[in-house]
């Protein structure tokens, strides 16, 4: 892999009263919200088994006076997730890092870090999308039935809280609610409705609210990231996920979490015997995995915008 050079990066290179550099395109990294996080201790293997036991039948028969209840067998269902390897890295030219405006490369490293988040959150976007119940708005049969005036609305909203509560699922324990992630276009319509309540009207804590919280509605918290899944379809088609707790998780490894490695010019080995550049570098090994798909629901909408 090339090191940047002054060549590669010429605006760098430019006047040097200008120091400013322009904000990035970035995005809230939300999809993990809500999760259940773990990390796999070292040296355990890179398979992980979440197992989920199926609830006992009710019993509604009395029993004889002085005789014991009958044996049942439990019964169990194994999820299996398996830890892999994710990263990128960057070499930077030591006459770039000496004489470009951007002092100690920060804005680099930034740039890199924000890859590092972005990635994380979309493994985690893709394996909700993959896993999800769906639930297509309109009540349509197919995804190409899916128009744009088929929106996120309130009473798909309601449809997929009563799924959730139909199969058991739990909420989120402390706040009492589901949570629903959705984008910039599901959200303008469904913030049209006249029972959605603004997240500053009813938490004016900031650290009580959800990373990317905009609101609520039937009990069930509403996180923004325009990192949204979409299917291109008849119209664009966009994933709504609401879920309740327990319904995925996400795992990173002891002493391999998501991290930065910068490794400057001024280390010499083999590898950079003259020490002509430096290197800024992010690795980890990571997995999301769904673990109940009955209690994460995927409403699959169009929007107007």
């Amino acid at each position: 892999m090339a090191a940047n050079k002054t060549t590669d990066l010429t605006q760098e290179m430019s006047v040097y009263y200008e120091k400013v550099f322009l904000a990035r395109a970035e995005y809230e990294f939300i999809h993990k919200e809500g999760a259940q996080m773990r990390t796999q201790p070292q040296n355990g293997g890179k398979q992980v088994n979440f197992t989920r036991h199926t609830p006992l039948a009710t019993v509604t028969t009395a029993l004889t006076e002085g005789t014991n209840p009958s044996e049942v067998n439990l019964t169990a269902t194994t999820v299996s997730a398996a830890l892999a390897e994710y990263g990128t890295t960057v070499k930077i030219s030591r006459f770039l890092t000496r004489t470009g405006i951007d002092a100690n490369n920060k804005e680099k490293i930034e740039v890199v870090g924000q890859n590092m988040g972005e990635t994380i959150d979309e493994l985690t976007r893709n394996e909700l999308f993959t896993g999800a119940t769906a639930q297509l708005a309109g009540a349509k049969a197919a995804l190409t039935d899916i128009s744009a005036s088929n929106t996120l609305s309130a009473a798909e909203i309601r449809k997929a809280v009563r799924t959730l509560k139909t199969n058991k699922a739990r909420k989120y324990q402390g706040r009492g609610s589901w949570i629903c992630k959705t984008g910039p276009f599901p959200a303008y319509d469904l913030m049209g409705d006249t029972t959605w309540v603004n997240a500053t009207t009813y938490d004016n804590n900031a650290e009580g609210i959800y990373k990317g919280e905009i609101g609520l509605l039937y009990g069930t918290r509403f996180l923004e990231s325009a990192n949204q899944k979409t299917e291109a379809s008849t119209t664009t088609v966009y994933s709504n996920f609401i879920h309740g707790s327990d319904a995925f998780g996400v795992m990173d490894l002891e002493g391999d979490k998501p991290q930065l490695f910068i490794v400057p010019n001024t280390n010499i080995d083999s590898g950079n015997p003259a020490g002509r550049f430096s290197t800024v570098a992010w690795a980890a090994s990571f997995v999301a995995k769904t673990l109940n798909s009955s209690w994460l629901i995927n409403v699959k909408t169009g929007a107007t915008a």
